[in-house]
């Protein structure tokens, strides 16, 4: 299976979005929260937040909070709550509306009495988890429910914002198949800037977080000749879900000079699973990363990246680690011609698997298309969409208030229509 490039890409056009919305039914209620370490109190991000039984699932964002849909006529259920390095925990749900402060405790790296061995080349700890990656996640056709979000900023301004609840039809890692992505409902919104000459946008949509899943999709990283060129290095043991995990670090050699990775992969003791991947591009070489990644600019601009971040999570159920959650996160920089100053901007795109069901589960009337991997969300004429379906999602909080963002805009906007009127 091969991977093509040409997913994660990014061109020039001339419009900018941004957007957010919010409404819930009568069936479902918030439960919302924050996630501390229990001495610091400092937040953790990208804490995994699960519902008991139901299976209903989200992730913290940089602040440690989160939300997340419970039916209000649901049995008793609890919060399953678990970061690496750290206790899980599980809390019962009350009735109360209070936002939840929930504190983690580090885990005790105490090794059990079974030997765990590491070999003299960590490098076999990877070609392990390569060739058990078939036994990795579903073990048969399946549907994840994700929600998907991907935004564009300028310097510190939300310049874009494209949310979307997906179906994944997910092939079995076994199958020699791509995973298929629809849409259930999307939701956006732009913001046109009459002086604006350069803006981003992101090519791809969910596949660009949806090909991260590295266990099914292998060569976006360590294809066979890609894998020859990692020097790897075993720095030891943490913790994830109570379960022990290798902590394997790899990076290209020095003599090679095509652009590759660096990161952690976090591979389990037992299964050699691959449990977390946390990596990032190396673009010290503009030309070259830029060739990569922009597929059409303007001639008098030099469009290249300055850093390209990944990470991918999987979610133990029974002895098996399914894909739960992946982001991208890039930085570019823009230069014209005779200009003095660089603009810089920031494209990051998440998803996060929030239910797993069967195909026969589907209800296939709320499915309006499959996705193409060409597809460019912010263009779509689409965008908003029935309100009230939303109700129901669970979504990923964001890193910082959309509505702030989207009150500063539409304040922007007024502005430029005053002088605009000013000016006729």
């Amino acid at each position: 299976m091969s991977f093509n490039w040409s997913t994660f890409i990014l061109f020039w056009v001339i419009s900018l979005v941004f957007f957010h919305t919010h409404a819930q039914t009568n069936t479902f209620r918030e439960v919302s929260g924050r996630i501390v370490d229990q001495k610091t109190k400092e937040p953790l991000a990208l804490a995994s937040v699960t519902l008991i039984p139901h299976q209903g699932s989200t992730v913290t964002n940089k602040e440690g909070r989160f939300s997340i849909k419970v039916p209000f006529n649901a049995p008793p259920q609890e919060l399953s709550v678990s970061y690496m390095g750290y206790e899980s925990a599980r809390l019962a749900i009350g009735k109360a509306e209070e936002p939840l402060i929930i504190s983690l405790v580090p885990s005790a790296m105490i090794l059990r009495e079974v030997t765990v061995s590491v070999p003299q080349d960590p490098g076999v700890l990877v070609d392990e988890m390569l060739q058990n990656r078939d036994r990795q996640g579903l073990q048969q056709k399946g549907v994840l429910l994700t929600f998907f979000r991907e935004a564009v900023r300028k310097k510190n301004k939300n310049l874009s914002l494209a949310e979307a609840i997906i179906q994944i039809d997910k092939q079995p890692n076994s199958v020699d198949k791509s995973d298929v992505a629809r849409m259930i409902q999307f939701r956006k919104s732009t913001n046109y800037k009459p002086n604006d000459t350069l803006a981003v946008k992101l090519q791809g949509g969910p596949y660009n977080t949806l090909f991260l899943d590295i266990a099914k999709y292998p060569t976006i990283v360590f294809d066979q000749e890609a894998i020859k060129a990692y020097q790897f290095t075993h720095m030891g043991f943490t913790q994830i879900d109570q379960k022990l995990v290798h902590i394997v670090h790899f990076e290209q050699k020095k003599n090679v000079i095509t652009p590759l990775y660096r990161g952690e992969l976090y591979i389990t003791t037992e299964g050699k699973h691959l449990a977390k991947a946390i990596f990032d591009m190396n673009v010290t070489d503009q030309d070259a990363a830029a060739a990569l990644f922009v597929r059409k600019k303007p001639a008098r601009v030099k469009l290249w990246p300055t850093s390209v971040k990944y990470q991918v999570q999987y979610s133990p159920q029974s002895d098996q680690w399914n894909f739960q959650y992946s982001k991208m996160e890039m930085t570019f920089k823009a230069h014209w011609k005779n200009r003095l100053f660089n603009a810089q901007y920031q494209i990051s795109a998440e998803m996060a698997v929030t239910d797993v069901g069967l195909p026969e589960l589907l209800n296939s009337a709320r499915i309006s298309e499959e996705i193409k991997p060409s597809v460019v969300l912010s263009e779509s004429t689409k965008g908003f969409g029935d309100p009230d379906f939303w109700g129901e999602y669970t979504v990923i909080e964001p890193d910082q208030s959309i509505e702030e963002a989207i009150d500063r805009i539409v304040k922007q906007m007024n502005r430029w229509q005053k002088k605009s009127s000013q000016h006729e």
